[in-house]
């Protein structure tokens, strides 16, 4: 029973901090990365405070191994500065109880670190925390070995710890991915409603600039230029009109106009959250998302809601470009030349005609029945200010693709 309070405990001291962490951001719908990761940073060191004041260890003669929860989030967050100094807290907390064997300690902190820049991102979550998990029972029974000078009469100990930590880890960092990956998308999507609702702004504005304008069109058709009266009487007016109409045309602008806001970013992370955020809605219509991602960081100039906002609205398209009677199949892959990255999204779905072709980039061209034409317009716009270029390739039918080109940060 002691035991299993002890686990109890263990799995609150864990989780409410990230529960206050993951309410926070439903809350506040902060998704800058920059406050994201510092969130993230606050969180795990709570976590470690939690354990380290309140959690006992599961068996007297071993050191917390649950204390590890932390640094695996880390690892599956892959924020950099906690793994870092998680890393430093973690082997500080072993020399405290392994006192003259600190090497092995760095040792094990630094395979981690390896394990994690080399191999995790090449198989799945599950695999990495159980590698993770593997690493620290092998670690911890020659640590033990050592201290006591024979193999541990602990090993039953250390592998019930171990396979307890390997559970918690899963479950926690599975929580963690999917209400984050729910609630990004719920927040791209809002964006993407949003954008359409131009529309009617458009429609708004037309119809203030139509009522000035058939003003001015009123006069001049009654304008005489040769009546003196007509030019003390008419010119006023029709220069308060324009004046009003530009008025009007300056407000619009002002409030449409895409802001972007640039910084140094990982363009491969990003597409990696892109593409989680996106594969609920390919498995909810059967469709088959392929992809071929450079195994690399790769570092662009570029504004990372905006262009999140972008991918999601061009894979977005591609689902619902494919009938709902057809086994779908969306390819993302990219090529990296000397100065630019190259990004293409290629689906089979019912692909487009030379003349929908031609008019895909038009404000307000759509051949969908709710559709605002304004999607692809706005992600060309994106785009360019990000000095790349969108291109479209597609053959009535049998396919779609899309092109990005993004130009690279040289270091």
């Amino acid at each position: 029973m002691k035991l299993f309070d002890t686990m109890i405990l263990d799995v609150i001291l864990i989780t409410f901090p990230l529960t206050i962490y993951l309410l926070y951001i439903a809350y506040t719908k902060t998704f800058s990365k920059k406050e994201n990761d510092l969130l993230f940073v606050v969180t795990v060191f709570s976590i470690l405070y939690l354990i380290l004041k309140y959690a006992k260890p599961l068996y007297a003669n071993i050191p917390f191994i649950i204390i590890n929860v932390p640094l695996i989030l880390s690892y599956v967050k892959k924020s950099n500065l906690s793994i870092v100094i998680t890393s430093f807290i973690m082997i500080s907390y072993y020399y405290s109880f392994y006192k003259h064997f600190l090497l092995i300690i760095i040792l094990e902190y630094f395979i981690y670190y390896i394990f994690y820049k080399k191999i995790s991102k090449k198989i799945k979550l599950q695999y990495s925390i159980l590698s993770f998990v593997i690493i620290k029972t092998i670690f911890t029974t020659i640590l033990l070995s050592l201290l006591y000078n024979q193999f541990p009469i602990y090993l039953p100990q250390i592998i019930t710890s171990n396979l307890l930590l390997y559970i918690l880890s899963l479950l926690i960092s599975y929580l963690l991915n999917k209400t984050e990956d729910i609630l990004k998308l719920h927040m791209n999507i809002k964006e993407i409603k949003h954008n359409k609702q131009i529309k009617t702004s458009l429609f708004r504005i037309t119809h203030e600039i139509k009522n000035p304008i058939a003003v001015c069109k009123g006069y001049l058709d009654m304008f005489d230029p040769e009546n003196p009266t007509h030019l003390k009487k008419y010119i006023p007016i029709l220069k308060d009109e324009i004046n009003r109409t530009l008025l009007l045309l300056e407000d619009f602008l002002a409030m449409n106009k895409v802001k972007i806001n640039k910084d140094i970013i990982d363009i491969n992370l990003l597409i990696e959250e892109v593409i989680k955020n996106i594969k609920m809605l390919c498995n909810k219509n059967n469709i088959d998302l392929k992809t071929k991602i450079i195994d690399d960081d790769i570092y662009i100039n570029a504004d990372y809601n905006r262009l999140t906002q972008v991918f999601i609205n061009l894979l977005k398209n591609s689902i619902e470009a494919i009938p709902k009677n057809k086994k779908g199949i969306i390819e993302i892959q990219e090529i990296l030349n000397t100065n630019q990255i190259i990004i293409t999204i290629k689906d089979n779905g019912k692909g487009m005609s030379k003349e929908i072709l031609n008019k895909i980039k038009e404000p307000f061209y759509t051949t969908k029945r709710k559709g605002t034409g304004l999607g692809v317009s706005l992600s060309e716009e994106i785009i360019s200010a990000h000095n790349g270029t969108l291109t479209y390739q597609s053959e009535e039918h049998k396919y779609t693709k899309v092109t990005i080109t993004l130009p690279i940060e040289s270091y």
